[in-house]
């Protein structure tokens, strides 16, 4: 005998679908297996069942369901079923009836009988002819009961083929109880599972497992965990809350109750770890904060800190715009000791720093040590186990004096970290080099003319040139010595003069774009350096931003990093030296000074603090102190800068907005409006050490927009509606030498970033204007009324319908 299912499978065993073998019949069975849906055709039967088609793999339920009614007697002490409201509960007894068997044979349709068999069970028997062949079967309808197991266990609800399928309730012999979906006897869909001890579990179950999404809540320990399940364990995205106040917990990925991949775990209300996990360690890369306030961001390697990384000593959530001085260590580590390569700032908020090499945690080798005043000592072996090593050809300088070199001896290097004592010989030699220089030139150019002629010895006199003895020449350096020396301590007297006011300008700047006080000592950055200069009109005096960063970067003892990088910090000893420097390019005199007390430097100095710098101080001008600096990220403006030029001209700004006019199969790119939920609103601000970040306001980042394919380099095609005349107008007014007299003298002159952003916001200001006057003057033409059209170049003009 053979059975067919629904995946076409004939298999010798016995059946409730009986059938004789017959030869050409094999095609006739995949018509059976293809039939789909409900039967129409009626079965009068003592059974009261119905035929329908039998769906995939219903002859294994079947045989799962026979075997499961001969085993319930022996686990199952008692069976109640549950009348359905309106339904007589006497249609059924499942309780006593089975499968009725059906059997399908060839030739003429018969009779369909009924015999009685031996167990007083009903058994029908249907024959239908092969061209109505349709494939059937015994549905056992659904019901309701309450099934008490001999175990204790016990179970209320739903019933299909004498399996617990649908809603119902399971509780345990040992108060476990179960409230939800089941599945062919097993917990599967939604439910709530409630354990003795006061602990639940409320989500999705498949395979009697915890599988899917839900929450976990242990009532006695106020632990609970909402999330991601994978056959009973925690896995996926989830959230565990070890203590009641929500400040114990993890927050990311798991796999099979284990933290792996990327999550937060925030230990108290003051410390917490954020980044990669392995295995419930710390592995990879990830910020830690601990209890009492000491900040590490970097690599981790087996829960320790290993790799390169940055430590900061009792470090406070900033949120302003100001860096604050620190105390921390930026390099290598290795199992969680400082080894190798890095630089130990000292956070005493000017600058002393030592680089150089540790050897587990110890300063130990190589290295560069920095104070306060920019002296500056290095050796091969400046530290040994963490103490200062003897001073063996070694060399020790102030920034601006010039190099000593020290004898051999033993003894230790002497300097006071705390020396506020500047060195100011570099402004002084520098002041001489730029002396006019054209008598000596003359002198000098007679001379090698009479040593070309031979004519030297007889003409000499004539000319009136003596040659110095050498008394003479002793007592000329010792003058100049002398002048040199009365230069230094004048300009050092004159800082001493300006202490005050240029410390409280200093801070002042350093937090010029806050709108509330600091609790902290700020650090000044390049970029308010610039505010300061702009507000001292150092542009009308033709002098621009990157030429008074050239000038500063030509001094390597200055410890300028880069040139031009407005976020790098200008520590107190530094902004002294850039305000006399510019002091000695606006008003040092070029010839050599006259009496005492006259001065080179020192009246230079004096002129530029009473002329520029105290008055404009007071004046506060340009978009980035007035709100823009705030809340535009300043680090993407930045790298738009950048990508640009840095630094760049006049000129690539007018290209980066415009294609020239003979570009004929190139046309002006249209502007584009880009919708608000693109445009993230939010702030720059310091959150933890010196690294400037833009926090948005909702802390979800919107997605990028994509720009047309066409713009190719106009990197600020969207001011296209601006004439080129309109944006030169806007940078003379930063660069007063741009033009004159309406005339275009130069546009070859180098923008800072913080021009660049100053000329940026005043085109956006400037482009939005000009857009409005073209939808108004839009309006009006719609309405027949007469009104001049808007000044806009070419191609960008209003057009009317």
């Amino acid at each position: 005998m053979f059975y067919v299912d629904s995946q076409r499978t004939v298999t010798r065993r016995e059946s409730s679908l009986v059938t004789h073998k017959r030869t050409g019949l094999e095609g006739e069975f995949d018509a059976w297996s293809a039939v789909r849906g409900q039967s129409t055709v009626p079965l009068n039967s003592d059974s009261s069942a119905s035929i329908s088609t039998r769906p995939k793999g219903s002859i294994r339920k079947d045989i799962i369901t026979m075997m499961f009614d001969a085993m319930l007697e022996s686990i199952v002490e008692s069976w109640e079923t549950i009348p359905t409201k309106g339904e007589d509960s006497s249609r059924f007894d499942f309780a006593t009836r089975t499968t009725s068997d059906t059997t399908f044979m060839g030739g003429k349709k018969k009779k369909a009988t009924t015999k009685g068999s031996k167990s007083k069970r009903s058994r029908s028997r249907i024959e239908f002819g092969m061209d109505s062949i349709q494939t059937v079967w015994w549905a056992i309808p659904d019901e309701k009961a309450i099934i008490k197991f001999r175990n204790g266990n016990f179970y209320e609800g739903s019933i299909s083929s004498k399996c617990m399928h649908g809603e119902g309730r399971f509780v345990w012999s040992d108060g476990t109880t179960y409230l939800g979906q089941f599945k062919d006897n097993e917990i599967n869909g939604k439910g709530v599972l409630h354990w003795k001890d006061d602990t639940w579990y409320e989500g999705e179950f498949v395979g009697n497992l915890r599988h899917g999404n839900g929450i976990y809540v242990d009532s006695r320990t106020q632990r609970s965990y909402v999330g991601g399940w994978h056959c009973g364990t925690k896995h996926g995205d989830g959230v565990i809350y070890y203590s009641h106040n929500f400040k114990n917990s993890y927050d990311g990925q798991w796999i099979h109750n284990e933290r792996f991949g990327y999550g937060s775990r925030e230990y108290d209300e003051s410390s917490g770890y954020k980044g990669d996990w392995d295995r419930n360690i710390r592995q990879g890369k990830g910020l830690m904060i601990w209890p009492n306030h000491d900040f590490y961001r970097g690599e981790w390697h087996n829960g320790v800190m290993s790799g390169y990384g940055i430590y900061i000593w009792e470090t406070s959530y900033n949120n302003t715009m100001s860096v604050p001085s620190i105390n921390s260590f930026c390099g290598t580590w290795e199992k969680g000791q400082r080894h190798g390569y890095g630089t130990l700032h000292l956070g005493l908020g000017l600058g002393s720093h030592y680089k150089g090499e540790f050897n587990k945690n110890k300063k130990h080798g190589v290295g560069k040590f920095v104070t306060n005043n920019g002296l500056i000592i290095q050796d091969k072996n400046l530290f040994i186990d963490d103490n200062i090593a003897p001073a063996l050809e070694t060399e020790a300088r102030y920034l601006q004096q010039t190099k000593r070199d020290l004898s051999i001896s033993h003894e230790p290097h002497k300097f006071d970290i705390c020396d506020n004592n500047v060195g100011l010989s570099y402004h002084v030699d520098q002041a001489f080099k730029n002396l006019d220089k054209r008598d000596e030139i003359r002198k000098n150019i007679i001379m090698e003319y009479m040593e070309n002629n031979n004519i030297i010895n007889k003409e000499l006199l004539k000319i009136g040139v003596n040659q110095e003895t050498s008394s003479e020449e002793a007592i000329r350096k010792e003058k100049l010595v002398t002048l040199i020396m009365f230069e230094e301590t004048s300009l050092r007297n004159c800082l001493k003069c300006y202490e005050t006011e240029l410390l409280n300008i200093y801070y002042k700047y350093a937090t010029i774009c806050n709108s509330k006080e600091v609790g902290f000592t700020p650090i000044l950055i390049r970029l308010y350096l610039w505010q300061l200069y702009y507000d001292c009109n150092v542009h009308e005096r033709g002098l621009t931003l990157i030429e008074i960063d050239r000038i500063y970067h030509q001094n390597p003892e200055w410890l300028a990093r880069s040139a031009h990088n407005p976020f790098e910090k200008i520590y107190f000893w530094q902004f002294l030296h850039s305000v006399i420097s510019v002091a000695s390019r606006l008003y040092a005199k070029r010839v050599l000074p006259g009496a005492k007390p006259d001065t080179i430097i020192a009246c230079a100095l004096r002129n530029f603090m009473d002329n520029d710098v105290i008055p404009g101080t007071s004046r506060q001008r340009g978009h980035l102190v007035n709100g823009f600096g705030q809340f535009v990220p300043l680090r993407a403006t930045y790298d738009l800068y950048r990508s640009l030029g840095e630094p760049h001209t006049v000129r690539t700004f007018l290209c980066a907005v415009r294609r020239s006019p003979h570009f004929l199969h190139h046309l002006q790119p249209d502007l584009v409006e880009v919708p608000d939920i693109y445009l993230p609103l939010g702030r720059n601000v310091y959150i933890f050490g010196d690294e400037l970040s833009f926090v948005v306001d909702d802390n979800e980042l919107p997605d990028i927009f994509e720009l047309p394919e066409d713009i190719e380099n106009l990197k600020l095609f969207n001011f296209g509606n601006l004439s080129s005349k309109a944006i030169i107008k806007i940078f003379s007014r930063i660069f007063p030498q741009l033009c004159e007299q309406n005339k275009i003298m130069n546009l070859d002159i180098e923008l800072s970033f913080f021009e660049f952003f100053q000329a940026l916001i005043s085109c956006a200001e400037e482009s939005i204007r000009v857009r409005d006057e073209e939808l108004k003057y839009k309006e009006m033409v719609m309405y027949n009324e007469t009104i001049a059209p808007p000044s806009t170049p070419a191609g960008h003009g209003a057009r009317s319908k």
